[in-house]
């Protein structure tokens, strides 16, 4: 007999405190009898715990609120009437969100790359990463932010200079809907090595793939002008693929249909990357530390008139290049090489605004020269808020 009180003593140490956490009518009861003999009730029902389940009558009759159906208080409001040196609060400041600019992104290739690039483990050369600082050849110029220009035309460098401290005079719109940037690719293809000492030359430095290509560098422009609630277009069309030559031919007309179609476009901006090489046979990838990270340098490539080519707004594009030349240098030191002003056309006559930039070379790695494209995107943004002033 004793074992048998001795189980069921066990029996109710483990379930009552289980019933005790139910809603359930068991629960209950075993609740109000611990409140009882704890003199909990000793007044009556007003001082009871509303124990009751959602939708049936409270212990005195009453509907429960609906709102607040175990019957507690709510907390008191904090009496924000003054602050507590007893002065009226100030009215809370309504920061306006900054609203992101549209990114219109074209002809973008879906092609997936079959190459197995873990297979290059040649070593066929050197890659030798350095920055192109500043020169003291007479051929440049140095503009007042510090930044050069590379004058290989017969213009003088006074005249260079002088322009350089003028705006272009073209009215870009403060208008996140409409697209004032054009971003385009003549070769499309053009890609870049891995981050290495070293490279294979068996290593493709063209892919189709946009994700590896110049178009990723495309993509990070666009989105820090997005950032900036600056709209654009990126047209991701490749113009040298099967066939290289007539590239600038194809891209033409690239240019062209956007112009029509986006008539409030103002830059016209061909990304490219260069191709840099020693006799040697070592690559070269220009390069510049910016917040700690490698960055690949840029340049800015502004065609000339001259007896080759016919460029009649040839010094509008140039006052546009020296400005984005003068952000670059005010905002990331020595990320912009020296901007080159040459007898060149590479279609800067179809449109006022229309420039080439190299980003890096084939030696650079595609994460340097993402990281570019973002901090370019940057530069964009800071000159086209000077030409909406």
């Amino acid at each position: 007999m004793g074992k048998l009180k001795l189980l069921i003593i066990i029996v109710a140490v483990i379930v009552c405190p289980i019933l005790v956490c139910t809603g359930s009518s068991a629960g209950n009861l075993l609740r109000t009898a611990a409140y009882f003999s704890a003199g909990a009730y000793a007044g009556g029902y007003e001082h009871a715990p509303n124990t009751s389940e959602p939708g049936s009558d409270n212990p005195d009759g009453s509907k429960p609120d609906p709102e607040n159906p175990t019957g507690s208080q709510p907390p008191s409001e904090p009496d924000n009437s003054s602050s507590p040196d007893g002065t009226a609060p100030s009215e809370p400041v309504n920061v306006p969100s900054v609203k992101t600019g549209r990114i219109i992104t074209k002809n973008r290739s879906d092609y997936v790359d079959p190459t197995d690039y873990s297979s290059f483990k040649t070593h066929s050369g050197s890659i030798l990463r350095y920055n192109f600082g500043k020169s003291s050849a007479d051929c440049y110029i140095t503009l007042d932010s510090g930044a050069q220009v590379r004058n290989c035309t017969e213009l003088s460098n006074e005249t260079l200079l002088a322009a350089s401290r003028e705006l272009p005079s073209m009215e870009v719109l403060a208008d996140n809907e409409l697209p004032s940037v054009l971003i385009y690719h003549t070769h499309s293809t053009e890609s870049f090595l891995p981050s290495a000492d070293w490279y294979d030359a068996d290593y493709p430095i063209n892919t189709r793939a946009s994700e590896r290509s110049i178009v990723a560098v495309g993509d990070a422009i666009s989105e820090a002008l997005s950032r900036r609630g600056i709209s654009v277009v990126h047209d991701c069309t490749i113009h040298d693929y099967p066939q290289y030559t007539g590239s600038y031919y194809r891209s033409a007309e690239t240019i062209l249909k956007n112009l029509e179609e986006y008539p409030s476009i103002k830059l016209v901006l061909d990304i490219h990357r260069d191709g840099i090489g020693n006799a040697d046979g070592s690559l070269v990838a220009p390069i510049a530390e910016i917040n700690g990270k490698n960055a690949a340098q840029f340049m800015i490539i502004s065609g000339c008139d001259g007896e080759m080519y016919n460029i009649p707004n040839f010094m509008e594009n140039y006052k546009l290049a020296a400005l984005l030349q003068n952000c670059s240098e005010n905002a990331y030191p020595e990320l912009a090489r020296s901007l080159l002003f040459d007898y060149r056309n590479y279609n800067q006559d179809i449109s006022t605004g229309a420039l080439l930039i190299e980003v890096g070379s084939q030696g650079n790695s595609l994460e340097e020269v993402v990281y570019t494209g973002e901090l370019l995107g940057n530069v964009i943004a800071d000159a086209i808020e000077k030409l909406s002033q």
